[in-house]
């Protein structure tokens, strides 16, 4: 079947101001370009001239509350595109576009397009807060005159109910190249303004607290694994910044968007390679286009994916920083992750590679998000801060009677070293945290990493302080102070001064 061609239509301009969408019931619609060389794409609606006129799509009488767009290469405008989006209550920051060759030469878009509208069907919705305005290009003399129009970028938003930042987690903070995040008194604040979306942010945060709507990991499995389950031949999957110029296209390689590659960490490449793709590329910023200039990370999730592959003792050319020539021979794995590019789908991951290595893995390398946890007991005093700023609950300090015990989950560590910022004997060592990943220490279990006894007041028989906390504040008191120390020892807060 043929699409059908409309005729161009003429609208008034609309206003685009972000507002909240809700998920979808409907199937998204499917728009194509109409012009030569033409899109050919069965049951979609074919408008002639939308490339040159998208205000269009509002007077084509769509029955969607979502959308993927086909244009021609390089010849649509993003910003006039979103503005007849919002006039018609279709999300932008959730539709979906694919660009086609402008040349004459044949391109089957059939793949691409079912990748596409898994990932717009998979789309939760955005809020206000997650629309960014900025203004793509350089401003003419002429511009000047005018109010140029903007393109609206899918900001991230923090969950603050999930967020750890009462505790003294800032992950957010410390990896921000625009330095966005700023903590005070126990609470994160995002400047949007000063912003570019590049989702480090949503990669660090060990609570999965930061969200970005445009490409969370629902969308991006989706996406995948519709190409995956589409088709015989190898697949080839490249993370692709969202700003960056098209890479053009290259036989057997699909393109899933992300905010930027320096986003993407080594496990999300592995994970693809798990699901059953032939091959990954992660393209940085400079070969890309993208103008976030971030990569150094991308960098760093390629060396860490192939060292991961060579420590199961596979072909570490399915990763790669450019999709050069055919994907490759057919995948190393075809598993079903229930929640790949998350935290639980880091540890399935690394996990699922293991078995293929029929044996355990350990690797340390600063690409990974996984950590191991080590307490020196001649050092640490048992304060438990450590435990009580831990966001995931990787530590945890319990008491049973007069013993304090603190304990170690490395399947919920993320590396994120908000531990060894508030430790107070930091400088001696008391605790360490190695980029490592043990998939047996994965499946441990919580592990005894410290253990003390409690002193309790000899009057009410409440705990005091750990033992090792007492004797740490008699050393550094000094001489002279016996008789304090001996008194603090004895008696609780509530106790002290009553006879």
């Amino acid at each position: 079947m043929k699409p059908t061609v409309m005729e161009p239509a003429v609208m008034e301009p609309a206003v685009m101001e972000p507002a909240a969408m809700e998920p979808a019931a409907m199937e998204p619609a499917v728009v194509v370009c109409a012009d030569e060389p033409r899109i050919d794409v069965e049951g979609a609606v074919a408008v002639k001239g939308l490339c040159d006129s998208p205000e269009q799509l509002a007077h084509e009488g769509i029955e969607a509350d979502r959308m993927v767009l086909l244009f021609h290469e390089k010849r649509y405008d993003l910003a006039a595109v979103q503005k007849s989006l919002r006039s018609m209550g279709i999300d932008p920051l959730g539709t979906q576009i694919l660009e086609v060759p402008s040349s004459s030469d044949p391109y089957d878009a059939s793949l691409p397009l079912v990748g596409l509208l898994a990932r717009a069907s998979a789309y939760a919705g955005s809020e206000p807060e997650h629309a960014k305005p900025a203004v793509r290009g350089e401003v003419t003399r002429r511009g000047l005159f005018r109010l140029p129009q903007p393109v609206y970028l899918s900001a991230p938003m923090i969950d603050h109910d999930v967020c750890a930042a009462a505790d003294g987690c800032r992950a957010c903070v410390d990896v921000c190249p625009q330095e966005a995040y700023r903590w005070h008194q126990g609470r994160v604040h995002f400047n949007k303004d000063i912003c570019e979306p590049c989702g480090r942010c949503v990669a660090a945060c060990p609570t999965e607290a930061i969200t970005n709507p445009a490409a969370t990991p629902r969308m991006l499995k989706a996406q995948i694994e519709a190409l995956l389950g589409r088709t015989d031949n190898p697949v080839g999957v490249r993370f692709v910044c969202s700003r960056a110029d098209r890479l053009g296209q290259d036989a057997g390689w699909h393109d899933v968007e992300v905010t930027c590659s320096g986003m993407v960490p080594g496990t999300w490449l592995v994970s693809a390679l798990l699901m059953g793709a032939a091959a990954v590329a992660l393209p940085g910023c400079s070969t890309s286009g993208c103008p976030l200039a971030l990569d150094i990370h991308s960098t760093t999730a390629v060396d860490f994916a192939r060292s991961a592959l060579e420590a199961a003792g596979l072909d570490t050319d399915r990763v790669r920083t450019q999709p050069l020539g055919d994907p490759g021979p057919a995948p190393i794995a075809q598993l079903h992750l229930d929640a790949p590019f998350t935290r639980a789908g880091d540890v399935a991951t690394m996990l699922g590679l293991s078995e293929l290595a029929e044996g355990t893995l350990e690797l340390t390398h600063e690409g990974t998000s996984h950590g191991l946890v080590a307490i020196n007991p001649e050092t640490c005093t048992l304060c438990a801060k450590c435990a009580q700023t831990c966001p995931t609950g990787a530590i945890e300090a319990g008491y049973d009677g007069a013993t304090i015990t603190l304990s170690f989950a490395a399947a919920a560590c993320t590396n994120c070293n908000q531990c060894t910022i508030v430790c107070p004997e930091i400088l001696r060592g008391a605790i360490t945290v190695s980029s490592t990943v043990d998939t047996a220490l994965l499946t441990s279990g919580r592990l005894t990493v410290n253990q003390g006894t409690v002193l309790v007041c000899e009057s009410c028989g409440k705990p005091i302080a750990p033992s090792s906390m007492m004797n740490r504040i008699g050393e550094l008191l000094g001489d002279g102070f016996d008789d304090t120390m001996s008194y603090l020892t004895r008696r609780c807060l509530d106790c002290r001064g009553l006879t």
